[in-house]
């Protein structure tokens, strides 16, 4: 799969429903030895979804916790889902 074919698709939460933006909104964390995704960083947002923009307010989300990548949207559990 190319990030061109999964760049525009949704980000949402499965454990509170929430929207994080678009794939494209995001940074990827790399294996070195491998070169496979390790985790993407989600910019945060305020409950509206604006963007706050401090960079200490980013959600890592490990690449082993998405859950279903969809047609227009990417699944993930949060860790705060039992």
């Amino acid at each position: 799969m190319r990030l061109s074919e999964i760049g525009s698709k949704e980000i949402v939460d499965l454990s509170k429903g929430s929207s994080h933006g678009q794939l494209w909104d995001t940074e990827m964390l790399f294996e070195r030895k491998d070169g496979k995704i390790k985790a993407v960083l989600i910019p945060g947002y305020h409950s509206k979804g604006l963007f706050r923009g401090s960079s200490e307010e980013w959600i890592k989300l490990p690449w082993s916790n998405i859950v279903k990548i969809g047609d227009d949207m990417i699944i993930f559990k949060s860790a705060e889902m039992d």
